[in-house]
């Protein structure tokens, strides 16, 4: 019978955590004054491509300072920096929701980047001649070499 002596008290703990609160969301609401996190995403991918530029107070190439770049960002996105201060503060204390941010922030950064180094025009050429056999492109050059053409590029005349 002393096994049976706990019972009522294994009965008491298990009716507290019957009767105690949910668990918090996994997301919390995001309130109104909050940026949007579409619009926080693209103030974040602008604001990392100034990062990315910036050389203490300058940016390169520029001859303004940072916080003139910041003022347009500001401007452009319609937002003022106590606004983003504290939407970021939110999105900070949500770290799954900015964990999601910026999978998006790198991924459209990363785009870009891809985009200045590989030029479209280049990438283009590239294509169509990939299309092309072997035999058809060195035929080209041949042609264009008893023309008298001048090939275009250095790559052009180690290739011929």
């Amino acid at each position: 019978m002393t096994g049976f002596k706990h019972i009522p008290h294994l009965f008491l703990v298990l009716l507290l955590f019957a009767c105690a609160p949910d668990a918090p969301p996994k997301y919390e609401d995001i309130p109104d004054w909050v940026i949007s996190e579409d619009k926080m995403t693209d103030l974040l991918t602008d604001m990392h491509i100034i990062e990315g530029a910036r050389i203490g107070t300058r940016v390169l190439g520029d001859s303004l300072p940072v916080n003139a770049h910041y003022e347009k960002l500001w401007e452009k996105h319609g937002l003022s920096a106590s606004i983003y201060d504290s939407s970021f503060r939110f999105y900070s204390r949500n770290a799954e929701r900015m964990d999601l941010m910026y999978e998006e922030v790198l991924t459209r950064l990363t785009k870009m980047s891809t985009r200045i180094e590989v030029p479209k025009e280049r990438d283009d050429e590239d294509d169509e001649d990939d299309e092309k056999p072997t035999k058809e492109k060195s035929e080209e050059k041949k042609n264009t070499l008893k023309e008298g053409n001048a090939p275009q590029s250095e790559s052009d005349s180690l290739e011929a």
